[in-house]
């Protein structure tokens, strides 16, 4: 049984909990890890998490090719916590893990750079390039996994996903895989 892990940032509604029952019923398994500070975010990107997921849903909000980072208060932040949304260059300074399919559902997430550094170790990397309608994302992730639970590959899931529309075609992936 294939492993899902979605990593549920803060003020995306019900998404990540719609994902998890739809993902269930597909027959994944999947775990959630909820993402109340960016050091939860960076444990994730170290790969200090208890099981090892097949398949990573960044269940976010994207702004401007970064992911949106939760806003705390400034006596709350950790020693060295960062204290800004997650740009490919803060990706390519945690990340560390390996040979996994990621996929964010935040808008713009899916820039050339982001795409090259959540790429790096092996991964296979899937966000929208653009600002995408919320329901979009979510259909086009419910998408994927049920055309891989129809025994599709990876690139044919993704290539099913993206075309059902204009929304869901703004979702690219590592160029390597899918040109």
């Amino acid at each position: 049984m294939k492993k899902v892990l979605i990593v549920a940032f803060a003020n995306t509604g019900i998404e990540a909990l719609s994902l998890r029952q739809t993902l269930e019923s597909f027959g994944f398994s999947v775990y959630m890890k909820l993402i109340g500070r960016p050091n939860h975010f960076i444990e994730i990107l170290e790969g200090n998490i208890e099981y090892n997921p097949d398949y990573l849903i960044l269940s976010c909000h994207g702004e401007k090719g970064s992911i949106v980072m939760p806003v705390l208060a400034e006596n709350v932040y950790g020693i060295n916590e960062p204290r800004e949304n997650f740009s490919e260059s803060k990706i390519r300074q945690y990340l560390k893990l390996a040979d996994k399919i990621i996929i964010s559902t935040g808008c713009s997430t899916g820039t050339n750079e982001m795409v090259a550094a959540f790429s790096s170790h092996q991964n296979i990397y899937i966000a929208p390039k653009d600002y995408i309608e919320g329901n979009s994302s979510l259909f086009f992730v419910i998408s994927f996994f049920y055309m891989l639970s129809q025994n599709k590959n990876v690139k044919e899931a993704f290539k099913l996903a993206q075309k059902h529309d204009k929304e869901t075609s703004l979702f690219v992936s590592t160029k390597n895989l899918f040109d």
